[in-house]
This record gives structure tokens, sequence and C-alpha cells, in this order.
């Protein structure tokens, strides 16, 4: 028999795919709370980048008399939050990684470098409330898995 045979129609097929992982409850809620994780990180970089080119009220001006470290920041999680947002969004194991680490980064940087603005502010609690959630989320699947062996 070689490859190009079609297979013997009494045989079972060992395929890998979507038909043979078996995603259960506490999975799915977390699959879709990455994605409205991913698209909160997502809406967040481009905040960032419209404080970088110019958008809003006189943003780009602002962003040119902000101290050095203050840009620095804000160019770090215009790139960081986009990244960690799209990967988010696929799934990926290492965008929830680097989320955790951009939201540690982001608190540290409101306390030290930035000056927290009234949205910045809701931003940030948004981001941390959403972590608390990914991890009880994370919790869940891993207990789901435990019982499901």
């Amino acid at each position: 028999m070689t490859l190009l045979d079609p297979p013997d129609a009494g045989a079972p097929i060992d395929a890998i795919g979507p038909h043979t992982v078996e995603v259960g409850p506490w999975r799915k809620r977390l699959i879709l709370f990455q994605r409205c994780a991913g698209g909160f990180m997502i809406f967040k970089g481009l905040t960032y980048w419209s404080g970088l080119i110019g958008m809003g009220d006189g943003a780009g001006v602002a962003f040119k008399n902000e101290a050095l470290d203050a840009q620095a920041a804000t160019v770090f999680f215009a790139v960081i939050d986009l990244v960690a947002g799209v990967a988010l969004w696929l799934g990926s194991t290492w965008g929830a990684m680097m989320w955790l680490i951009a939201a540690v980064l982001q608190l540290f940087a409101d306390v030290v470098v930035l000056a927290p603005s009234g949205f910045l502010v809701l931003l940030t609690i948004v981001e941390t409330l959403l972590v608390a959630t990914y991890v009880v989320l994370r919790f869940m699947v891993h207990a789901e898995s435990d019982r499901r062996r």
C-alpha cells in the first residue's frame, strides 16, 4: 500500500484535527474571553497610537511636551498592547503571557512614569479586572481538564 492508495473502508482513520479535540464549556468560555480581552488590548494600543500620531485635542503636541520617560512608555505600550491584543485574539499562549507582563508594567508605569489621566486610569482598572477574570478562567479550565482525565 502506498500513500496514494485510498484507505481501507473498514480501517480506523487516525487523523488530527478539530474533530478529534474535545473542548469543554470552560475552555469555550476562555476562548471567547481571550477574544474580548484581545479586542480591548487592540483598542488600548490604538488609543496610545492616537496620542503618538496626534489625533484628538492636540495630542501630538502634548506627546512632544512630555518627559522622555513618559514618551518611551507611550511608545512601548502602543506596540506591546497591539501585539498582545492580536496574540490574545488568536488564542496563543505567549500572547496571554505578554498581556500579563504588559498589565503589570502598565500598573508600574501609571504609578511611576505616566501622569495618569481619568481615561488612562479607567483603562488600567478595566485591564486589571480582565486579568483577574482571566486567571479565574484559567483555573476553571485546568480543573475541567483534570476532571476529564
